[in-house]
């Protein structure tokens, strides 16, 4: 997907906007992220906030954020409640719009589960065959997985389940196990848990936005 644009100008001296900016504007890539009841919290919000953070200032190149859900509301393991913006069995999503999927994690005994569904393989897989990015965070890597998009590809995962053996359920989606924080490959990435989310939620705008663009949002974020 390209981006489209309309001119803006100004001067910016930050890391990664050296000299006069120039860009152009008509529409921001869109990121669609799909929640589960008993979504992880962190996870989940990290993404939300570091997107905003990407719209606070002019000289930066934003991103527009959508969530969905099998529900109207979810709520997640710790009590965050989300109203989403599309119940993706009543409603119908124009998933062409959209240059990123993100899949936070979430805890199996209290609803991730439904994360294993047709809607969520045929959003991530459809996003994805558009050359767009697939974000997850901790077990959201495993419906990925499950889809058949991590065949040959290298990924990591939340490896301290008490009742989930994650790594082999990684594996079982041909997938190669790489232990590390913070994985990508093939525009897919994945982390082991939730505090590495800031770092996907970075990435995520790098590949959409361009490097520049992400760190002036760390530089901001103090990160």
């Amino acid at each position: 997907m390209m981006v489209g644009y309309m001119m803006l100008e100004g001067e910016w001296s930050g890391p990664g906007f050296a000299g006069p900016l120039r860009r152009e504007r008509t529409f921001m890539r869109k990121v669609l992220m799909f929640l589960t009841q008993g979504f992880e919290d962190l996870e989940a919000v990290t993404i939300i906030d570091a997107i905003g953070w990407a719209t606070t200032r002019e000289h930066l190149i934003p991103l527009e954020l959508r969530t969905c859900a099998l529900h109207d509301e979810v709520v997640g393991k710790f009590g965050t409640r989300i109203k989403v913006d599309f119940n993706v069995r009543e409603q119908t999503i124009p998933l062409e719009e959209f240059s990123a999927f993100v899949l936070p994690g979430g805890f199996h005994d209290s609803g991730f589960d439904e994360a294993y569904c047709e809607e969520v393989y045929r959003m991530a897989s459809r996003i994805r065959a558009h050359d767009g990015v697939v974000a997850t965070m901790c077990v959201g890597v495993l419906p990925i997985a499950a889809a058949g998009l991590l065949a040959g590809k290298k990924a990591t995962t939340y490896p301290l389940s008490r009742f989930h053996d994650n790594v082999s359920r990684l594996k079982e989606g041909k997938a190669e196990y790489t232990a590390r924080k913070v994985e990508m490959d093939s525009n897919i990435i994945s982390c082991a848990g939730p505090a590495s989310s800031l770092e996907v939620a970075f990435r995520l705008i790098e590949v959409l936005t361009g490097k520049g663009n992400a760190d002036e949002v760390k530089r901001l974020m103090i990160y």
